[in-house]
């Protein structure tokens, strides 16, 4: 699909624009996964990745992730710890020479170092892959996820509640 990515339905129920001849008749019902994702991580990754899927399953929003993320997590997952150890790496390596992020080669001219493209590759999968699991400021008003414990009486949202369609009852 091109384009900017549509508003959630109940976004624009919440703002007073909705308009069903525009809205409502082109929208496909919103169908959701199974199960929870479990908090423990795979056993193939490494220590730091696990400290990492840990931190990201605490730090979700509440009943975000389902258990067919668990993919799309990994990658989100491996990403980081890839951008974190090429950091590292290119800090090494800078802190010997008085050329950073270049290195030079048998000639003697310098060239971009091989981290710095790891670093790029790593920063957008991460990236990419935040968006599509709801990591993101602008991707969290894309996704919902199913509230166990609603609550009719919070205040916060009864201001809401009184718009129709964009008027006052």
């Amino acid at each position: 699909m091109r384009g900017r990515k549509p508003i959630p339905t109940a976004l624009h129920e919440m703002k007073g624009t909705l308009r069903a001849t525009r809205h409502i008749r082109d929208r496909i019902p919103l169908v959701t996964a199974e199960g929870s994702l479990d908090p423990e991580p795979p056993e193939w990754m490494t220590e730091s990745q696990q400290a990492s899927w840990r931190y990201a399953i605490e730090h979700a929003p509440a009943n975000l992730l389902k258990q067919i993320d668990r993919g799309m997590l990994a990658v989100w997952v491996i990403s980081e710890d890839d951008l974190y150890r090429a950091t590292q790496a290119q800090a090494t390596l800078d802190a010997s020479t008085k050329l950073p992020m270049l290195l030079k080669d048998k000639s003697g001219s310098a060239n971009v170092s091989p981290y710095q493209s790891i670093k790029r590759n790593s920063a957008l999968l991460m990236i990419k892959a935040a968006s599509e699991l709801g990591f993101t400021p602008s991707s969290r008003t894309r996704v919902s996820g199913a509230s166990d414990d609603k609550d009719d009486d919070d205040p916060t949202w009864s201001k809401f509640r009184v718009l129709d369609g964009g008027k006052a009852n």
